[in-house]
């Protein structure tokens, strides 16, 4: 089991940054660092990399939560649990055919209702997804800002390798750690960030600037 010590300055601040707030997370963050200096057994990497990078999409998915000032929680139901509803639902109705050869396919008014309120969830989590890493990089919701994407795209790459299934048996080459270290960084920057003063200090320069460029009486 991997110790503090293990870990360099910079892990163990934000360590015990995650800790006030979210010991949860804390430890989210610390079993990611804990397996990825781990030693690793033979036939062991792709699962060590599993864990590292499910534990990195966790703290994530995480973060807006305890660190944004605003966040869009998940909907309810998710497309996860509705999708897992699917295969009852069409047992139930047997005489569907989705893949008929035409180009409209009549189903029933409970399979139409159910296909639509996947793809509105599905739609929502989407536009969740973006919303909540914007208000959580840029303090701003449905910010275009170059920053967003990058933390999208990381968001992407752990989840790519969390599931053994995917990257794994496609034949990919496996990330190496420094591969990994450098997208958990861009994680780490933002929780550094987000936890300093700056945020603070381009509040009031916004404040200031306001006050500033408010017209005066007689200006006009």
């Amino acid at each position: 089991m991997a110790s503090d010590q293990d870990f360099d300055v910079r892990q163990n601040r934000i360590i015990e940054i995650l800790r006030d707030r979210n010991p949860r997370l804390a430890g989210v963050y610390r079993m990611a660092l804990g397996a990825l200096c781990s030693e690793v057994e033979l036939d062991c990497e792709p699962a060590r990399i599993s864990v590292v990078c499910h534990c990195m999409r966790e703290l994530m998915n995480g973060l807006p939560v305890i660190l944004a000032e605003t966040s869009i929680p998940r909907p309810n139901p998710s497309s996860s649990s509705l999708t897992k509803g699917l295969p009852r639902l069409l047992a139930d109705h047997p005489d569907v055919d989705l893949g008929a050869d035409q180009d409209i396919v009549p189903v029933p008014k409970a399979v139409a209702q159910a296909f639509d309120r996947l793809i509105t969830a599905v739609v929502q989590e989407e536009g969740r997804n973006r919303s909540n890493a914007s208000a959580l990089v840029t303090g701003i919701m449905k910010d275009k800002h170059p920053a967003v994407n990058q933390w999208l795209e990381a968001y992407q790459f752990f989840l790519g390798w969390t599931h053994i299934d995917r990257n794994h048996e496609s034949e990919r080459k496996l990330p190496d750690d420094a591969r990994i270290l450098a997208v958990m960084k861009i994680v780490e920057d933002i929780i550094e960030v987000r936890t300093t003063v700056f945020f603070e200090n381009l509040r009031s320069l916004e404040e200031l600037l306001t006050q500033i460029n408010a017209p005066v009486e007689g200006d006009m």
